[in-house]
């Protein structure tokens, strides 16, 4: 898109000062950092050459003008598919480690961009993975000619061996413990809450006002748009900023989110209790959880009309284990209450299962254990026991007591669950949301509870007003496979793009089959496609049907 659009300060309805709000919300240092910038010139900010300094001396500059720990910023020559950018490595505080990579200016000979230099005035705040403790690759933004930020949210496998001067001990478990989700726990075992705080929360807000600063600093313009993009745990990030700061950015692309953080790990720690106790430490073969799901695919896959091998929506496949040849009464059983999820002594939902035809490897690795990902949350976050034995403690009886322990431990700090996106709405901001049906990391459910939660508060046609959701089957813990040539981030930050900078609502995607002339179209939850395949159009549709209400919902929703 090479449209030039106006400044963020002369578009209707956008505050002229709402690029420098960030400030009030960040310690001193950095609030003297963009009140200097605020300082420079006029004349930049109406297209004229940058007024910044170049990428060498950029460091320095701000050094000049606000307190860091640490600061470095470097040009990082092209390579490969790569044009050569500036790189700045910044400490703003704590062991919070930011990186930004911005476009050439002119001062250090940049050309092609759209704005100034070789940037298109966009920011592309970028999320992590797992437990983050490292800095991510920027390497789209790069490409794309944006500005690009990450953020290891306050921790690294070095910060958790090194030693606390306050307490003489490691500052958490050794190399950040099992999965790197140890960095919350100390040594003697406090819960570390000012980590917490950084990993859920505040690095990445420090990440976005460093990457809108080091911006204007370095070409002397603000920027046009600010944006998020993340998967998985930087998509509950992205949802953790729309939350809370949403009138900060003007658009979000996120996908397969590990929002309700307090309620989705301990709830996947299901698959792994229900083998435990009903199969012993021998657990369910990989051979024959993968025979259950094989079935569920061929008993549901042609409701959709269309035989591909893939299960269009499985919160409508029924299909009972007990169906499965080669299984026992037990393994059924276990196979069934996976699918299903845990429940509370009423039987009402706590949380939703791994779908019916999505492979139980990731969540139960072998057949007879837990993630990593998860068992680090039950030992370092709930418990505070690295050695804790869930195998002698958690039941499918007391799995409610559990679950309930963690959505009251973390309720108020590490949720990312509130609906409330009113500073989005206020912003005119738009939010892409985009998920697999068949994630075996993090379960579809997890998506569909959020999904239905917003539909309850702003209704169908005033959610999707700024939010637009697309569950595309068959995919799992990935970006899904979308026709054409361009890869699938870029494809869905162009469209993004296109509707927060010119108003072009997306409204489906081609997504490519399993197999060669396969496919299907995905359209904006809960709109369907008229005709199976790919190219087809959709049906508006302004509620979700009452089956598919019930099976996103549970009893702590209520709450």
């Amino acid at each position: 898109m090479t449209t030039r659009e106006p400044l963020a300060s002369q578009r209707p309805g956008r505050p002229a000062a709402r690029r420098l709000r960030p400030a009030a919300r960040l310690v001193s240092a950095v609030a003297v950092t963009v009140s200097a910038l605020a300082a420079q010139p006029a004349g930049a900010e109406g297209g004229g050459r940058a007024a910044g300094p170049g990428c060498a001396a950029l460091a320095q500059t701000v050094l000049a003008r606000s307190h860091v720990r640490s600061i470095s910023s470097e040009v990082v020559p092209a390579s490969g598919t790569l044009p050569a950018y500036c790189q700045v490595d910044l400490v703003p505080t704590r062991a919070v480690n930011v990186r930004v990579t911005l476009p050439l200016s002119t001062a250090d000979a940049g050309t092609g961009g759209t704005y100034t230099g070789a940037w298109n005035g966009r920011v592309l705040n970028t999320g992590g993975g797992g437990y983050a403790g490292n800095l991510g690759d920027l390497g789209v933004a790069v490409q794309r000619g944006e500005v690009g930020s990450v953020t290891d949210t306050g921790h690294s496998s070095a910060w958790c061996d090194a030693t606390d001067p306050r307490t003489g001990e490691a500052n958490a478990q050794p190399g950040c413990g099992e999965a790197g989700g140890g960095f919350v726990l100390s040594p003697s075992g406090r819960l570390n809450t000012r980590q917490v705080d950084d990993f859920i929360d505040r690095s990445l807000h420090e990440q976005t006002v460093w990457a809108l600063s080091l911006a204007k600093t370095y070409y002397g313009r603000a920027p046009r748009w600010n944006y998020w993009v993340g998967g998985s745990t930087g998509g509950r990030q992205g949802w953790q900023m729309a939350q809370k700061y949403g009138d900060e950015y003007d658009g979000f692309l996120i996908g397969y989110p590990a929002v309700n953080w307090n309620r989705f790990i301990i709830g996947e720690a299901w698959p792994a209790v229900v083998v435990n106790e009903l199969l012993g430490p021998g657990g369910l073969s990989p051979a024959k959880s993968d025979a259950a799901n094989a079935a569920a695919v061929a008993a549901c896959d042609p409701e959709d009309g269309v035989r591909d091998g893939v299960v269009a929506d499985p919160r409508r496949c029924t299909f009972d284990a007990r169906e499965v040849e080669g299984l026992s009464a037990a393994e059924a059983e276990a196979v069934d209450l996976i699918w299903d999820g845990p429940r509370d002594a009423d039987g009402n939902r706590l949380w939703g299962g791994i779908t019916r035809g999505t492979t139980f490897s990731v969540l139960l690795p072998g057949g007879n254990t837990m993630s990593p990902l998860i068992e680090t949350y039950v030992r370092n976050w709930l418990e505070q026991d690295p050695a804790y034995d869930w195998r002698k403690n958690l039941t499918t009886e007391n799995f409610p007591r559990f679950f309930e322990a963690s959505y009251r431990k973390f309720e108020k700090t590490a949720a990312t669950d509130s609906t409330d996106l009113s500073r989005v709405r206020k912003n005119n901001g738009k939010i892409l949301y985009y998920a697999g049906a068949a994630d075996p990391l993090i379960v579809p459910f997890n998506s569909y509870n959020y999904q239905q939660r917003l539909f309850g508060r702003y209704g169908v046609q005033g959610t999707r007003s700024f939010v637009r959701t697309f569950y595309f089957p068959g995919v799992g813990h990935t970006e899904p496979d979308l026709a054409g040539t361009t890869d699938t981030r870029s494809r869905l930050l162009d469209a993004l793009e296109a509707w927060t900078e010119h108003g072009s609502v997306p409204e489906s995607f081609d997504q490519k089959g399993p197999t060669a002339g396969t496919g299907r179209t995905v359209c904006a939850y809960p709109d369907t496609a008229t005709a199976p395949g790919a190219g087809a159009s959709c049906t508006t549709r302004t509620s979700v049907p009452a089956d598919l209400v019930a099976q996103s919902t549970t009893a702590l929703d209520r709450r």
